[in-house]
């Protein structure tokens, strides 16, 4: 299992630096890359950081120019404000989780096969120590900017959970599970996936699930739903 300690530094444990677009802040150092691209990255990190750690409102312009390595006039160059960086935040996840889904929604074979791929790829993502520290910089800031948080789920959640609903659709055309509402089945089948230990990894960290561990839960939660489902 791989596990994270609570006491550490945050920044040192996200392990998902990422730059705008999806790239990787190794990719980003590379030679030949623009170093105001590198900059935004750095700024990105380490503003997702420290609001994981002390929120949006105690997380001052400047705490994120010192742990990102530039100055404040290089942050307000690259946003205009908090605000900004926030939105952009959400936007580089959201492009990342759907550079994720996508590589797997191209998938042909069984319903069984494609929910199994789909299920493997986006619970390790949403999982990530990385996603779930926004996940809940988020959550705090949709209860004063309810739009953000839409805007977050729709890109996320909700896109994964119209996927789903049309793989089931199209497995009951081919009789490869039993009627009802696939809208249903869907939202019954996310929940199995993520289920208690996802909630207990989101607010009490510990240790990520090995492969393994994964697959068992990605497969049990499927037969689990096709048992509910029985083709007649």
């Amino acid at each position: 299992m791989t596990c994270f300690d609570s006491a550490g530094p945050l920044d040192s444990q996200l392990g998902c630096s990422m730059a705008s677009g999806g790239e990787s802040m190794t990719a980003l150092r590379a030679p030949g890359r623009p170093k105001d691209l590198e900059k935004r990255g750095a700024i990105l990190d380490a503003a997702q950081t420290l609001f994981a750690e002390r929120g949006i409102d105690g997380a001052p312009i400047e705490a994120i120019a010192a742990r990102s390595g530039v100055s404040k006039v290089t942050v307000y160059g690259h946003f205009g404000d908090k605000a900004s960086i926030f939105h952009a935040l959400v936007q580089r996840e959201n492009e990342r989780f759907t550079e994720r889904l996508a590589a797997v929604t191209q998938s042909e074979g069984t319903m069984e096969a494609r929910l199994m791929q789909l299920g493997e790829t986006v619970i390790s993502m949403m999982l990530e120590p990385c996603h779930l520290a926004l996940d809940r910089i988020v959550a705090l800031e949709a209860q004063r900017n309810p739009e953000a948080g839409r805007r977050f789920y729709d890109n996320g959640p909700g896109l994964l959970l119209a996927h789903m609903q049309a793989v089931l659709a199209e497995g009951q055309a081919r009789q490869e599970i039993g009627p009802g509402d696939p809208a249903l089945m869907a939202r019954d089948l996310m929940s199995l996936w993520f289920g208690f230990q996802a909630i207990q990894q989101r607010f009490c960290g510990g240790c990520l699930p090995t492969e393994d561990e994964l697959l068992h839960r990605v497969t049990h939660a499927v037969q689990l739903l096709q048992r509910a489902y029985p083709v007649a």
